[in-house]
């Protein structure tokens, strides 16, 4: 265990001995400490067989919050800490971080924040911390989440209606030992000073509504409005949900050059263009309809996303972020490129009456008629996805859980489209234990 790790876990076992000395209750709260371990193992198997390769890692949090003090402000810490057991393959950081050429474990104190009670339902948020909303959002789908550090602020006028922001200026991703600043494909780190999210979210009865806004400053900006209806219906019948989206993702300064956004957008493609150096600019717009119904423990859902101009959604180098669309592939391809028509549908069911814990999802999408980005002449494709999600929480042992996913991608592409990628076969596997103090 290096340095780094170390220090980590130091930080941990400092927040685990705070609890009995300061006691349980101040000021009317308690302190909160919840420690999380997980086994995670990665198996890539990619139509070029360069790109193979296999992580199993083993990663620990140790996550503190304490009580409000003078019903004001409490203060947050989690520090995460991912020991590497095995790896094959190519040298990608999945579950470890790439360090010197090679894989390794790492340490991070990934959250440190005051939380400031504003009045009113609010609060503030300065730090580093989680995120979660429309467009930027910690991701649980690693060995720890990644996080952001600037502030966040949340107000609750009423019942229904939730207005939210925040302001970042670095981040630590999924598999990082580090706060890096915001940066493009073309430019050098801190390009990006800051990126910025501000949102409003309406729920009542049997309607709900949220708009976001975000700007990745001087480079790309997003606008987003979906919805949801339940209607009353019979409980003989079960429930239904219809959903509806409308999204935008469009340049926004300098710094959106040719090759910026150099995974997804084929703008380089275009004569006389200059990676780095030429102008660029894409007006992004998608939106989706969607169908869920319920019926005890019994779900299916039917999903159709239709892309205009090809919709980004990294926000920055390094970014997978954040994407509205229900038909997005969870192991790569967003299936949002130009002209994309794509078809989803999901069957889900709750086995808990044969094994109590259990559920699976089948999910499956398949895009049609994507273009280059800058001419379908210069290219089109196909491509479809199906997975299988396995969980089961062990009723015998409270807080230990596993999940599985068998995620399968293929893609027919003629030409060039720098957003359709190649074959995938992916096996992600989880074994989580979490205990509260």
């Amino acid at each position: 265990m290096n340095k780094r790790h170390i220090t980590a876990c130091s930080l941990v076992l400092l927040a685990t001995g705070m609890v009995p000395a300061w006691g349980q209750d101040v000021d009317g709260g308690e302190h909160k400490l919840q420690t999380k371990v997980r086994l995670v193992h990665f198996d890539r198997d990619f139509g070029n067989d360069a790109n193979d390769r296999k992580q199993t890692a083993l990663a620990f949090e140790g996550n503190y919050v304490s009580p409000r003090f003078a019903e004001l402000v409490r203060f947050g810490l989690s520090a995460y800490v991912v020991e590497g057991i095995s790896d094959d393959g190519a040298v990608t950081a999945d579950v470890l971080t790439v360090d010197d050429g090679e894989l390794d474990g790492y340490a991070l104190l990934g959250q440190a924040y005051a939380d400031i009670a504003l009045g009113s339902g609010g609060s503030a948020k300065l730090g580093r911390m989680l995120h979660k909303s429309m467009f930027l959002a910690s991701s649980g789908s690693r060995a720890v989440p990644n996080t952001f550090q600037g502030v966040s602020m949340n107000f609750k006028p009423t019942d229904a209606v939730s207005i939210y922001g925040a302001v970042f200026d670095r981040w630590s991703s999924r598999t990082s030992d580090e706060f890096d600043d915001f940066a493009t494909d073309t430019s050098e780190e801190g390009a990006i000073d800051w990126v910025g999210v501000a949102g409003l979210r309406y729920d009542s009865g049997n309607y709900a509504l949220e708009l976001e806004y975000l700007r990745s400053q001087d480079y790309l900006s997003k606008l987003g409005l979906r919805g949801s209806y339940r209607p009353d219906l019979d409980e003989r019948y079960g429930g239904l949900k219809l959903t509806a989206g409308v999204f935008t993702s469009d340049s926004d300064g300098d710094l959106f050059v040719t090759g910026a956004e150099g995974g997804d957008l084929d703008d380089e493609d275009a004569a006389g263009a200059v990676p780095g150096a030429s102008d660029s600019e894409v007006n992004g717009l998608g939106g989706y309809l969607d169908l869920e119904w319920t019926r005890n423990k019994f779900t299916a859902g039917v999903t159709l996303t239709l892309i205009d101009e090809i919709w980004l959604e990294d926000n920055f180098t390094g970014d997978h972020g954040t994407s509205p669309f229900p038909t997005t592939s969870r192991a790569g391809p967003d299936l949002t490129n130009t002209g994309e028509i794509v078809l989803g549908a999901r069957i889900g069911y709750d086995w808990s009456d044969v094994i109590d814990g259990l559920s699976t999802t089948f999910r499956f999408a398949d895009g049609r008629d994507a273009e280059n980005s800058v001419s379908p002449a210069l290219g089109t494709a196909d491509e479809q996805w199906w997975e299988i999600d396995v969980r089961y929480k062990v009723s015998a042992f409270p807080g230990l859980a596993f999940r599985g996913i068998y995620h399968d991608y293929k893609s027919d592409e003629s030409g060039s489209v720098d957003g359709v990628k190649d074959d995938d076969r992916d096996i992600r596997l989880y074994l989580d234990y979490t205990y509260k103090f």
